[in-house]
């Protein structure tokens, strides 16, 4: 070997060392107080029978739990996917554009309570429509400067952000789940939250804990980055389990030296991952443009004088009202008259 390669991992070794003694130095750290809950303790004149514990949760599994599959946060895109049902439901465009879709029962009015959904409805689909290239110039009637300016506010804003975290904690109980015994954090949180919230922090007041991670850090296995993130994908379970237990366990993390100082970013994470995809609804879009009317005179498709038809009629009134509204229509119509003579219908049937 080298004199350069012995060298390095002289050098690796002896970083390793001052970290296991500065590890050392917190074997007395206590874990926080936290104030345990009293109401499950006392007498209930009209309580039920107790909800048995659940077999087979351990401290192991619990900490095993995690949102990442494959490096893709399971809960942030099922969080996406229940907030598009909540767009295709909103009265503004659910009858125009996606009149076959039905309400996901995961989902409660309280969920969206202070966001506009109003706007991001209206605006992720003109977003869809301007991306379009209907022949009936429906993507004209788009201001898409204006557009793109109530998407960056909705984004950016901190109803987004509030909207995210409430989904993604309504979410995660169910949606992460162990992959051996099907058992998910929602069956910790039903056992005694508050109890294995306190049982995690107990595990990382361990020496082997802190050294866990300072190894890690050390041999570059982990970056600091990656630390942090660890950190408050944790805070998240731990919020979920006992609210509590979040600021005391930010709190310790910080006093070990050892250990990278924590940023808690549990209510600034953007937990719904940026922007909607508007293309997702693009052939929803295209077939509300599409959408062919006749003559409101009795004008039968079989009769042989040539007829007026119009197209997207209901996209057209939509631009002019909701649209309008966000401050995205730009007071242009669309080409969507048509003339149609007995051959065109024929073919068409």
């Amino acid at each position: 070997m080298s004199t350069a390669s012995n060298s390095g991992v002289e050098k690796s070794t002896n970083r390793l060392n001052v970290e296991v003694q500065r590890v050392s130095s917190f074997k007395t750290v206590k874990r926080p107080v936290i104030k345990k809950r009293n109401e499950d303790k006392v007498f209930k004149l009209f309580s039920g029978p107790s909800k048995p514990k659940y077999n087979g949760l351990t401290l192991d599994v619990l900490q095993s739990l995690t949102p990442f599959k494959n490096g893709v946060d399971l809960v942030k895109q099922e969080s996406r996917d229940l907030l598009l049902n909540c767009i295709k439901l909103h009265p503004s465009v659910h009858e125009v554009f996606f009149p076959e879709v039905k309400k996901d029962l995961r989902i409660t009015d309280e969920d969206l309570r202070g966001f506009p959904i109003h706007s991001l409805a209206v605006a992720v689909i003109c977003e869809a429509i301007s991306k379009g290239d209907d022949p009936y110039k429906f993507y004209c009637m788009i201001e898409k400067n204006n557009l793109e300016n109530v998407l960056t506010e909705l984004y950016t804003n901190v109803h987004w952000k509030k909207l995210g975290f409430s989904m993604y904690c309504a979410l995660y109980p169910s949606v992460v789940r162990d992959a051996r015994t099907n058992i998910s954090l929602q069956d910790f949180i039903d056992d005694d939250g508050p109890e294995w919230a306190e049982r995690i922090i107990e595990r990382m007041t361990e020496p082997s804990w802190t050294m866990g991670w300072v190894q890690k850090i050390v041999r570059g296995h982990v970056t600091e980055e990656e630390y942090n993130m660890a950190m408050n994908t944790l805070f998240v379970k731990l919020h979920m389990l006992d609210p509590q237990s979040v600021i005391p366990t930010f709190h310790l993390l910080n006093h070990i030296r050892a250990l990278p100082e924590c940023n808690l970013e549990l209510a600034t994470r953007d937990y719904l991952g940026g922007p909607l995809d508007a293309v997702a609804l693009s052939a929803h879009a295209r077939t509300a443009v599409t959408k062919e009317t006749m003559p409101s005179n009795g004008t039968s498709r079989m009769s042989l004088d040539k007829i007026e038809v119009f197209y997207g009629i209901d996209v057209d009134e939509f631009i002019m009202t909701e649209a309008r509204k966000v401050g995205v229509w730009n007071g242009r119509r669309p080409d969507n008259k048509r003339t149609s003579d007995l051959q065109d219908r024929c073919s068409v049937m």
